[in-house]
């Protein structure tokens, strides 16, 4: 017998199951599931760029949850594309075929920006928790936001990146711990670090985004070009950046806090660490949010308010083995709500709270949305895909002993911070000119990096 639907939910049919090809490019293709009926128990459909060990405690917390609460459990139907940045190119080119719903309720995870996008686009869906989970929430964190006003996106959980570092390679290698951002651009860490693409990796947007932030934009990018020539590839995800130092293929690697803890899980302390910078420290937002059309919104809207509320933030907060935590994996990641970390201090392996932080550097979400997809081109074109140019070049300057002058010249940039915005504002917006400046801006960094190999040969 087919069920009844349920109030807020669409009813019993056909679902369409998104499937990402890659091709040399992305392409974005709906088939067709076989016609079965929806289970009895109410489902949502959650794309997300989290890992299976974060998919899997959710969906088991929030199916006993909604148990407990509602009166039966419910199910999650988990959809993954790849990274963030995956997620919101998938996101965009489903709305532009079908603008008045994609038959997903959730984006779950990925950084703040993906989520201004999605507000600023009209793609995003409201939906305000109970009061009693509200409060326990504060609205700011500094100088960022940790929910929309208007209630379109929370921040579920918070991270910090650092330096995840294979201190038992550097004893080997007599290389020496990294405490700074800038000890990633020493000359004897060539080739020793890991670092991911922007252009698929929201962990890699936010942490290219915040040495913009923290030191200026010209500075900022001598030091990212400093930093990309030590560098041994750029993974596509942030991942498998990680996993390299755990392997022993990089002794040094950008990361989130997340990835740092769990390949500490698995190598060991006397291995591995993790280090948050002493320059500065990004703290940033990892957020939830409904999208416009969800089909099943009410369903939707209780996982949000599960996510939020303690029963979901101690999944991120508390080990594995604690009777209020995960079953099988630990999280170990930060909460949103600032009393669990004085009320849970003695059980949990989190060593601060960003709440007690203090520090004058504050991670704007707000300027890394308005130039994200600008910013990923120019790291893309100058660092990526010319890496082989750039570490040549770098080597070059080894070599010479690195003059200051050259040093300034590796890390120029074909445009400045205001042509920048100005360009991502406007004309990004049209693919021919965004083609066009990519192939442009990769051209210009070849020539760049011959003439400083041909220079230093010179001399």
């Amino acid at each position: 017998m087919t069920p009844r639907p349920r109030r807020g939910d669409c009813p019993p049919g056909r679902r369409s199951i998104p499937l990402v090809v890659l091709a040399g490019g992305w392409s974005f293709l709906i088939a067709a599931a076989t016609a079965l009926p929806l289970a009895a128990a109410p489902s949502i459909v959650v794309l997300t760029p989290h890992v299976d060990a974060i998919r899997s405690e959710f969906a088991a917390g929030f199916a006993a949850w909604h148990e407990q609460v509602h009166g039966e459990p419910a199910l999650v139907d988990w959809r993954n594309v790849g990274g963030t940045s995956d997620a919101l190119r998938f996101l965009r080119s489903e709305f532009a075929n079908k603008p008045d719903g994609i038959g997903v309720d959730i984006l779950f995870g990925g950084g703040q920006e993906p989520f201004l996008v999605l507000v600023e686009q009209k793609l995003a869906a409201p939906h305000e928790p109970p009061a009693d989970i509200l409060q326990g929430i504060p609205q700011r964190l500094g100088g960022m936001e940790l929910y929309d006003p208007g209630f379109r996106w929370f921040a579920a959980t918070l991270s910090s990146f650092g330096i995840l570092q294979n201190t038992r390679l550097q004893r080997l290698l007599g290389l020496s711990l990294a405490r700074r951002w800038d000890d990633l651009g020493r000359p004897e860490v060539f080739g020793w670090v890991g670092a991911g693409d922007p252009r698929n990796s929201g962990t890699m947007t936010v942490m290219y985004e915040s040495f913009l932030q923290a030191s200026g934009w010209e500075k900022g990018w001598r030091q990212l070009s400093r930093l990309g020539g030590n560098v041994r590839k750029f993974d596509r995800g942030s991942s498998s950046t990680a996993k390299d130092v755990t392997l022993g293929e990089t002794a040094y690697a950008l990361a989130i806090d997340f990835y740092g803890v769990s390949q500490i899980a698995v190598a060991g302390r006397s291995n591995l660490t993790f280090v948050l910078p002493e320059d500065f420290t990004a703290i940033s937002a990892d957020c939830i949010g409904m999208l416009k059309g969800a089909p099943h919104p009410v369903t939707a809207g209780r996982f949000m308010d599960f996510v939020l509320s303690e029963a979901g933030q101690r999944l991120w907060f508390l080990p594995q083995g604690h009777a209020q935590g995960p079953r099988r994996f630990s999280l170990e990641r930060m909460s949103i709500r600032p009393d669990f970390y004085k009320r849970y201090a003695g059980d949990t392996k989190l060593e601060f709270s960003p709440f007690d932080l203090k520090q004058p550097f504050v991670y704007d979400s707000k300027l890394a949305e308005s130039r994200r997809e600008v910013v990923a081109g120019l790291v893309g074109a100058l660092l990526v895909d010319t890496h082989e140019e750039l570490r040549a070049a770098w080597q070059a300057l080894l070599r010479r002993g690195l003059p200051e002058a050259d040093l300034v010249e590796l890390g120029r940039m074909p445009l400045g911070e205001q042509a920048a915005l100005e360009l991502a504002r406007g004309p990004w917006r049209d693919p021919a000119v965004r083609n066009r400046r990519k192939i442009e801006w990769q051209k210009w960094a070849q020539a760049k990096y011959r003439k400083l190999c041909v220079s230093s040969s010179k001399t």
